[in-house]
């Protein structure tokens, strides 16, 4: 399983952070710009992000912002560990994302299959059809290395406030899901980090590097020590 306990998530306004800032990065997950004409310059943003070591993920722009494939074949390219998105509202979109980065690997010269996943279940429908995407995620490439949930944005949709009993029922919800398929899930409120941890989440998205050796902490879960064998008597 791959580690997801500090992610740093860098904004298409925001400087590349220097590889002193990442160290306790278990990945960067880069933003994508708004316009299209800036995608040239976002695939020169991705290789000198490849240059600072964690794994690099980009998030792609909406799915129903009609940009997805233009963005991924620009910026995929070798090295790119992942490609993340946020809250589908279909498993179509789901599966509609994996040929696009299918189609971006043999464009780039990557090994169809060897780019990772990560999507984010942040909105009620996309809840809703968590555990099919995941599912139809399973019988094909099978790319999918961890969830992203935000109790904030599902809060604000909602109207309701974040610690509110749907709201953590939700977050358990989005838990037990994942886990039923051995999948970690990323929080995204590095304030409510400890709680996160408490109830399952493996770790958590910040856009402050100062964050990340707080919530590495936080999330480094040592595996448990085998217990000792009874000795003969």
């Amino acid at each position: 399983m791959d580690a997801v306990r500090a992610l740093l998530v860098v904004l298409p306004d925001a400087a590349l952070p220097d590889a002193a800032s990442v160290e306790h990065a278990d990945a960067i997950i880069l933003v994508p710009p708004a316009e299209p004409d800036e995608f040239g310059a976002a695939a020169e943003r991705v290789a000198a992000a490849l240059e600072l070591g964690p794994p690099v993920y980009l998030i792609i722009p909406a799915f129903d912002s009609g940009l997805v494939r233009d963005y991924l074949l620009q910026t995929l390219q070798p090295g790119v560990y992942g490609v993340g998105s946020q809250s589908p509202s279909s498993v179509e979109q789901v599966r509609y994302l994996e040929s696009v980065i299918e189609d971006a690997e043999l464009r780039a010269g990557i090994r169809p299959g060897l780019t990772a996943m990560a999507v984010g279940f942040e909105s009620p429908r996309a809840l809703n059809i968590m555990p099919e995407a995941l599912v139809a995620m399973r019988e094909s490439a099978d790319r999918m290395t961890w969830i992203a949930f935000n109790h904030e944005e599902l809060a604000q949709t909602l109207g309701t406030e974040p610690d509110s009993a749907t709201i953590v029922h939700a977050s358990a919800q989005a838990v037990l899901t994942a886990a039923a398929f051995d999948l970690p899930v990323v929080y995204g409120s590095p304030p409510d980090a400890e709680a996160a941890a408490a109830l399952g989440f493996r770790g958590c998205a910040t856009d402050d590097p100062s964050d990340l050796q707080r919530l590495r902490t936080i999330f480094d879960r040592p595996e448990a020590e085998p217990a000792e064998a009874e000795e003969d008597s």
